[in-house]
């Protein structure tokens, strides 16, 4: 079976020859590990982000052949091509800089800490929507074609050009509309607001809604086989099942059937506890499910959750990232996905993947043992 053919198998609850390999937010992966895939200087990163289709193609390629993951994540939105146009990134005096061709403006490059993410994150605390107009000022609803026309889809139609016959892509996909609402209010008011002020909310939920619809419209035109929607926050350490059949089932269960609608398979994240509502999820109609490992208290059981969702999604595995993946040994990496496999052959389908990003303090000669082992392990009759 080609790697293309296997994954939709998989999630379609068909037979494969193994079970597909890979680490969900492979995108994150290459990132952080940029200068030991390509090796580049990791401050390229940057201007590899910012090359003409056919230079991120290439390194695009020796990144995808030095950590082989199946479903491909690549870079789904591309900077506007006129600002690719103007930029540049070179060395000066030993420093790594932006420079602007139209302006000669110039920018040190800051040079990351080893061991640590490129994307630095913090949830945002702010509140800039208190009313109807406020949403409709702040959250805007793209153009598709506008974007497209733009520049957006040039690194991910080159990769589709290159990989699609061959290789399973996950175009891209977007943030739930319940989580999103903090960017807009702030991570802690969202939550007394579900209480206080539910209607606002709901306004601003379905405006995301109609956000991340139009997104999956830019990503269709692009190609590739799947979309993602994470469903971030809304977990049992976070909200009660309750509000999550409140909030966030029905836009889930619209996104979803807009993901299918364009020809794509749904895949859904949970990074977070999912046992007390796995019923729920399963009955969205998604294609596969992500969730995280067992920690913070809750408890994601790989047996218990094959057994819930039965036949109606396909189970990404959950293997601890960090105590597994990046500081177990290699009989214990070894042992955790051979178990995980067991559980997976009683479902529909199963991928063998870290419950979230490969740390940066994983080295690469670690992650292609983790491919090799589970390749291995995943085969049919193993």
């Amino acid at each position: 079976m080609t790697s293309k053919e296997r994954v939709h198998a998989v999630l379609e609850g068909r037979s494969v020859d193994r079970f597909p390999v890979t680490a969900i937010y492979n995108q994150l992966v290459y990132d952080d590990h940029f200068a030991e895939l390509t090796g580049e200087p990791a401050w390229r990163l940057q201007a590899w982000k910012h090359a003409d289709p056919d230079e991120h193609l290439r390194l695009y390629r020796r990144m995808f052949e030095n950590a082989p993951f199946e479903l491909l994540q690549p870079v789904h939105k591309a900077p506007p091509r006129d600002v690719r146009e103007r930029l540049e990134f070179v060395e000066e005096d030993g420093r790594p800089t932006r420079k602007d061709r139209r302006t000669g403006e110039k920018q040190p490059i800051p040079g990351g800490k080893d061991g640590e993410h490129v994307h630095v994150y913090g949830p945002n605390e702010q509140q800039r929507v208190g009313g109807l107009e406020d949403i409709r000022r702040e959250v805007v609803v793209p153009d598709p074609q506008a974007l497209i026309a733009g520049g957006a889809n040039d690194f991910l139609d080159a990769v589709v050009a290159e990989f699609g016959n061959e290789q399973f892509i996950i175009s891209g996909g977007v943030t739930a509309p319940f989580y999103k609402c903090s960017h807009y209010v702030g991570l802690t008011n969202l939550f007394a607001m579900m209480l206080e002020d539910a209607a606002l909310i709901d306004a601003l939920m379905d405006r995301i809604l109609e956000q991340n619809l139009a997104e999956f419209h830019r990503l269709a035109a692009a190609g590739g086989d799947a979309m993602f929607i994470d469903d971030a926050t809304s977990t049992c350490d976070m909200i009660s099942v309750e509000h999550y059949e409140r909030f966030s089932m029905p836009r889930m269960r619209r996104m979803i059937e807009e993901v299918h609608r364009l020809g794509h398979k749904a895949i859904v994240i949970y990074f977070g506890g999912i046992g007390d509502r796995l019923e729920q999820i399963a009955s969205l109609g998604a294609d596969g499910l992500v969730m995280e490992c067992s920690m913070k208290g809750y408890v994601n059981d790989i047996e218990k959750t094959v057994e819930a969702i039965g036949d109606r999604m396909t189970l990404f595995s959950n293997i601890d990232p960090v105590g597994v993946v990046q500081n177990g040994s290699r009989e214990e990496l070894e042992a955790e996905i051979r178990r995980q496999c067991v559980a997976g052959r009683k479902g529909r389908g199963f991928v063998v993947s870290p419950a979230s990003p490969i740390t940066p303090a994983t080295p690469l000669k670690r992650i292609q043992e983790f491919i090799s082992i589970a390749r291995h392990a995943g085969a049919t009759g193993s």
